[in-house]
């Protein structure tokens, strides 16, 4: 099926050969992903410089929250044990992740990683399918520490368009 190109696509422009980029400078695509019982918000965006072959995807997620001292028998002891394991965590994080401690407890991990734009669904989707491989073993271990997952209602809806 032939189609004029290049055309739009909610907020994406999509080029003759099925590749998509923003649509405009000052728009930038973004969708969720619920994974692990964690939202990730992610973000396309354009290259810095005109002329530049490369954006980025940039990536938030809310890790999880601290257990509560109020958590019954055990919400002490698994609460020194998550502050224990998030000390130790920045220093064995990939280079440009960076986490937080939020106010609410709540822990925040934000990463940008360079991708080519224009770029393919599948070159898309694979990237961000690699960023959610290596994020597998940080979550096993937030998870073994007591590190419990924001509730979705908490977090946004998976599968919304935020912008």
């Amino acid at each position: 099926m032939p189609f004029d190109a290049p055309f739009r696509l909610g907020p994406f422009l999509v080029d003759e050969t099925g590749r998509l980029s923003p649509g405009a400078p000052d728009l930038f695509p973004s969708f969720s992903i619920c994974w692990r019982d964690r939202v990730l918000h992610a973000r396309l965006a354009q290259p810095p410089a005109p002329g530049s072959e490369r954006g980025s995807l940039g990536i938030e997620v809310l890790l999880g929250r601290v257990p509560s001292t109020a958590d019954g028998a055990t919400g002490p002891a698994r609460r020194e044990d998550a502050f224990a394991v998030l000390s130790g965590l920045p220093a064995v994080l990939p280079s440009g992740w960076r986490m937080a401690l939020l106010a609410d407890h709540r822990i925040r991990l934000e990463l940008e990683v360079g991708l080519e734009l224009p770029t393919s669904a599948v070159a898309l989707v694979s990237e961000v399918t690699m960023l959610l491989l290596e994020l597998a073993p940080y979550l096993d271990v937030l998870d073994e520490a007591g590190v419990a997952p924001v509730p979705r209602s908490a977090a946004g809806m998976a599968n919304t368009w935020p912008g």
